[in-house]
């Protein structure tokens, strides 16, 4: 099938501006029904508050003393999920590249009563500034209760990263696939904890291609964002499955189409995107509650290796589920990051 699209992308934090307005109809995976779903949903109001019938129970909202490793904590739904753990009295990590931001906003959250919230260098195109960041953490932190994998991007152009990863793959799959695993120990023994990867409703579109997972043909910024997503997906009910009686619980989770900055710097026709958003899209909250609520509520204590398609558990892309791709996407995983789940380098001391 031929692409459809309007011609310029950019991401939210629930996925790709274009995927949504375009359908992407190159994916011959997606069924017609979902593809229509989506761009449907996107001119279509969305949610202005989180959801009641979804709410946290009160006696959850205790949380003063755990320890939550958040990544993409410095901006939109991120930075409103911190907001709300911090209130709630959370001891914060807050992982990111941008150091100056980073740092002001865990400035910002500890002028205000709370838990406490620090600062962590952490890019996750890069797998040595993974392993660093998470010595760091297993150095200075007895526990960890909880690990969100919120952050993630999107680039208009092919880019290969200093370690020869496709950018898109490596920020929105390995670098979460790395940092999870290193931290995975200590997650173990501070059971019962959790882990929370935020995916997109463009996971839907994805097709895992194990002939081409760097994006080296055909590349459209649809192919290795949906594909990365899937590929977290399927991470999720991997780990679940591996994880099982460990206390340690693996879910995954699409946010909305929710608001976000991003589209700040469109010019021209593609500014268009920026009131299509403004009117259509949900605040910031509202992803944030969903992600407060797989990370701290109790409906979530004992589930494990789900998708939650906004407010509700659903049935990911298939891919996510086939024991055969997961198996071959772990191996795959595994050889691509061996060489920083080793010992620790000079680099890190």
């Amino acid at each position: 099938m031929s692409n459809f699209y309007i011609a310029y992308s950019v991401t939210n934090n629930s996925g790709i501006i274009y995927f949504r307005i375009g359908v992407a109809m190159s994916s011959k995976k997606a069924s017609i029904i979902k593809q229509a779903s989506m761009v449907l949903n996107t001119f279509t109001p969305q949610r202005r508050k989180p959801s009641p019938v979804y709410a946290i129970p009160e006696e959850d909202k205790h949380i003063s003393g755990k320890t939550i490793v958040f990544t993409g904590g410095t901006d939109g739904m991120g930075r409103a999920a911190v907001s709300t753990l911090h209130k709630l009295g959370a001891n914060l990590i807050i992982l990111g590249r941008n150091e100056e931001k980073g740092m002001a906003v865990a400035r910002e959250l500890n002028a205000i009563d709370g838990g406490f919230a620090q600062f962590l260098s952490c890019d996750l195109a890069s797998m040595e500034s993974i392993r660093c960041c998470a010595e760091r953490i297993i150095a200075t932190h007895k526990r960890i209760d909880v690990l969100v994998n919120c952050a993630g991007a999107q680039v208009p152009k092919r880019t290969i990263t200093a370690d020869g990863l496709e950018k898109m793959w490596a920020i929105n799959y390995i670098g979460p696939f790395l940092l999870t695993n290193l931290l995975l120990e200590r997650l173990k023994t501070s059971a019962p904890s959790r882990i929370v990867n935020v995916s997109s409703e463009t996971e839907a579109l994805g097709h895992i291609n194990f002939e081409d997972l760097q994006t080296k043909h055909g590349f459209d910024a649809l192919k290795p964002y949906a594909q990365a997503k899937l590929a977290l997906n399927a991470f999720t009910v991997e780990l679940a499955e591996q994880l099982e009686s460990s206390g340690v619980t693996v879910n995954a989770l699409n946010p909305g189409f929710i608001r976000s900055n991003l589209l700040r710097d469109l010019k021209g026709i593609p500014g268009i995107f920026r009131l299509i958003m403004r009117i259509f899209a949900s605040p910031p909250e509202v992803g944030a509650d969903r992600i407060v609520r797989l990370a701290i509520s109790s409906r979530y204590s004992s589930v494990t290796g789900t998708y939650t398609d906004e407010d509700k558990i659903s049935e990911p892309n298939p891919e996510a589920k086939d024991t055969s791709i997961r198996t071959k996407l772990m191996q795959i995983s595994d050889a691509s990051t061996a060489r920083w789940r080793a010992s620790l380098s000079e680099a890190c001391k």
